[in-house]
């Protein structure tokens, strides 16, 4: 059976991984009939956002344990995620993968991508596997490639400061509805904009999630 690995990061959009896009993928992956498992970094994440008042706490949550409540509590360490054992890696977005995940977040562009993350994601590359890449994710995706992919192309959404951004380091950026995906079949790359643009109803970013995870359920 066709299997892919999907990282999280925490729960929800402001610190953690967004629940839509995340439970969209999973959704997605089991209406094409693929197998998954989903990994997250046991560590603590950079803040805990109060979602309704939208205002930082004073509470201290851990990455792993947050995202196993997206995860059914099926979820493993990444130091066990061995990507032999998959076809593809999906990473969603949210605020969250850019405080935790990487540092684009606080650091912009010019940050880095934590070096557990790095890793997998270049082991995959090297590897020749799809890597599909969601909201903020794809730009996540470019930065561990930087000096290791060449032509890079992925969707920033609307965003043309982000896409400006891109540039910068040498990628391409293609601006996409959140219904659309972007193809970079030379680096087997595939990404969906999702709530980059923060108008876009939750069917449209369904609809784009959903195209990404049969492009690539087609390809593995």
């Amino acid at each position: 059976m066709k299997s892919v690995a999907v990282l999280l990061a925490g729960c929800g959009h402001a610190d953690g991984s967004e629940i839509q896009e995340s439970v969209s993928a999973l959704i997605a992956l089991s209406r094409y009939g693929v197998d998954y498992e989903c990994f997250s970094v046991d560590s603590a994440q950079y803040d805990v956002m109060d979602h309704l008042k939208k205002v930082k706490t004073k509470e201290t949550r851990n990455l792993l344990v947050e995202a196993a409540r997206i995860a059914r509590g099926k979820i493993k360490d990444i130091s066990e995620l061995d990507p032999n054992n998959y076809g593809a890696l999906i990473i969603p977005g949210g605020f969250g993968v850019a405080k935790n995940l990487f540092t684009y977040g606080l650091e912009g562009i010019n940050g880095s991508v934590s070096e557990q993350v790095k890793s997998v994601i270049l082991d995959f590359y090297e590897m020749d596997k799809y890597i599909g890449a969601i909201c903020i994710s794809p730009i996540m995706v470019a930065m561990a490639l930087k000096g290791e992919a060449t032509g890079l192309k992925i969707t920033p959404g609307h965003s043309p400061k982000t896409a400006d951004e891109l540039s910068s380091i040498g990628v391409t950026a293609v601006l996409l509805d959140s219904t659309e995906i972007c193809v970079d079949e030379m680096n087997r790359i595939v990404s969906a904009p999702a709530y980059m643009n923060s108008n876009a109803a939750l069917f449209e970013v369904y609809t784009g999630i959903d195209k990404l995870v049969k492009y690539i359920s087609d390809k593995i």
